[in-house]
């Protein structure tokens, strides 16, 4: 009995313990948050464009014109459908890269008509009718899928916003592996010039390492996020731990890259997270070797 004050007294001894010594190596832990991102200010895909306009535009209509039939599906059931040659043309500047694995961005399909059929449910309901969507995504890369998503925000006429995480800066010029390389370095801002408008309406772009930022941003609620950060078991996790406590029933993750025989990690910590909470999956698949999961909160 006597035990239990002493108990509660020393935790409290070592929160405030914890606090004095945090706040005394700030200057560190912004010192080393500085240094692991350095080498994303330095041309991390290279100093010069590594394909030609020739090879670029190759790749460009072997995509476009590749045919997916569970995406397809997937519109006519939403009833919502992206604007092809919109989407074809953000491909082409953000989506077709010079790699070894095949390119597809019907990712951007998905998630314009998943958004889009979220906003007309959320809408629906009196209660929060012209409310604001919060939308999280990890792995912003060129900015794609964060374009896609406010566009889905601007059709419906919904206010929201967007906050896209990824370890490469917005405002640094550099090569993107990509068709505009070709006219030079450019900053991701310069690259998204043609959706200017999107951009500055919807989306925060954040820079720096997941496991650093996401707890950095508070929100109650995440109404929507695209996690496609890093695909291992324990990358996910923790993202999606950043999000648990966030999110109510109807509410939508969606995975990239749920892909059993190539992202194990991922596809594990992915089940894992639908079943133990409550969660229900739906797969997409683009090909073999490309699936989607739309988890809704139960």
């Amino acid at each position: 009995m006597n035990i239990q004050p002493t108990e509660i007294y020393m935790k409290k001894i070592i929160r405030i313990y914890n606090k004095l010594f945090s706040s005394k190596l700030v200057w560190l832990r912004r010192y080393i948050e500085k240094k692991s991102n350095s080498i994303w200010y330095d041309y991390p895909f290279g100093r010069h464009p590594i394909g030609t306009e020739k090879e670029y535009l190759n790749l460009f209509h072997d995509s476009r014109d590749k045919k997916y039939n569970e995406v397809d599906k997937f519109e006519d059931d939403t009833g919502y459908f992206i604007n092809k040659e919109w989407l074809d043309d953000l491909a082409l500047h953000t989506q077709i890269v010079i790699k070894n694995s095949t390119l597809c961005y019907a990712h951007g399909r998905v998630l314009f008509s998943a958004l889009s059929n979220y906003i007309k449910s959320f809408n629906c309901s009196s209660n929060l009718k012209n409310t604001s969507i919060n939308i999280w995504e990890t792995g912003t890369a060129r900015g794609f899928s964060a374009i896609c998503m406010a566009k889905a925000l601007d059709e419906s006429g919904c206010p929201g916003k967007i906050v896209t995480f990824d370890v490469l800066p917005h405002d640094t010029k550099m090569y993107w592996n990509c068709i505009d390389d070709l006219e030079g370095p450019k900053t991701r801002s310069e690259l998204l010039a043609s959706w200017i408008r999107l951009s500055q309406n919807y989306i925060f772009f954040h820079q720096g390492e997941t496991k650093i930022e996401l707890p950095k941003i508070t929100t109650e609620r995440i109404h929507f996020a695209f996690l496609d950060g890093a695909h291992t078991y324990n990358d996910v996790m923790f993202e999606f731990m950043q999000i648990k406590n966030k999110q109510l029933p109807g509410d939508i993750i969606i995975y990239d890259d749920y892909t059993p025989d190539q992202f194990t990690g991922l596809v594990k910590a992915v089940d894992e997270i639908c079943e133990k909470y409550r969660y229900k999956k739906k797969v997409i698949n683009a090909h073999s070797h490309r699936g989607y999961l739309i988890a809704t909160k139960l």
